[in-house]
């Protein structure tokens, strides 16, 4: 019984070490501890913004088209700190009236796999790129829906502002071109360049 309570009374005392004690060894580098608000596994994110679009045929000058709202949605995984990887579908939406008073809808939607880079890991800070299927459709209320589908290419710039260790507001600025080829027609490119901001959760 006396050899059993020399080993019991250690393995309780080090079960009720003060929580501040393991802290200040972790601040020592004695005890490994996960920092907070850093990225790991699986991230979402949605959100939306300020696409201004605009668009040329073969070699023409781009012409503006139109300013208008962007929805935005994301996910995917995180192989390390300076590394997120995933898919993202981006679409630009253009309600309008022609003279003949029909309601038309443009929409100019690009699904990417897409990667943010970290320079500094401990910041929010990242590059992004990416690339994928555009699709530039154009429908009539009422009527058909025309669209063209052919090759879409995104960069930009955005940071992570840390709400808790699971959620941040995410604003990013970015650009998505798109190129449109049909045999014996000149090759549509259409441009967007696209202000966004959006909530990230990650498990």
């Amino acid at each position: 019984m006396r050899r059993s309570k020399l080993v019991i009374l250690p393995l309780l005392g080090l079960l009720i070490v003060p929580s501040s004690v393991l802290n200040a060894q972790g601040r020592r580098g004695l005890v490994e501890l996960p920092p907070e608000g850093t990225r790991r596994g699986f991230w979402l994110a949605g959100g939306f913004g300020y696409g201004k679009e605009s668009f040329r045929f073969g070699s023409e000058p781009f012409f503006d088209n139109a300013e208008k709202p962007v929805f935005a949605f994301r996910m995917g995984g995180t192989p390390n700190q300076r590394l997120r990887l995933g898919g993202e579908i981006v679409t630009f939406v253009n309600p309008l009236t022609d003279e003949d008073g029909f309601r038309i809808t443009e929409t100019l939607t690009s699904l990417n796999l897409i990667g943010q880079f970290y320079p500094m890991p401990a910041a929010g800070f990242f590059l992004k790129g990416g690339a994928g299927i555009g699709v530039s459709a154009s429908s009539v209320e009422g009527g058909n829906t025309l669209s063209e589908t052919g090759f879409a290419v995104q960069y930009g710039v955005g940071y992570d502002i840390r709400l808790s260790r699971s959620l941040a507001l995410t604003p990013t600025v970015e650009m998505i071109r798109h190129r449109f080829t049909k045999t014996g027609d000149d090759t549509l490119h259409e441009r967007l360049l696209h202000f966004g901001v959006a909530l990230t959760w990650q498990k």
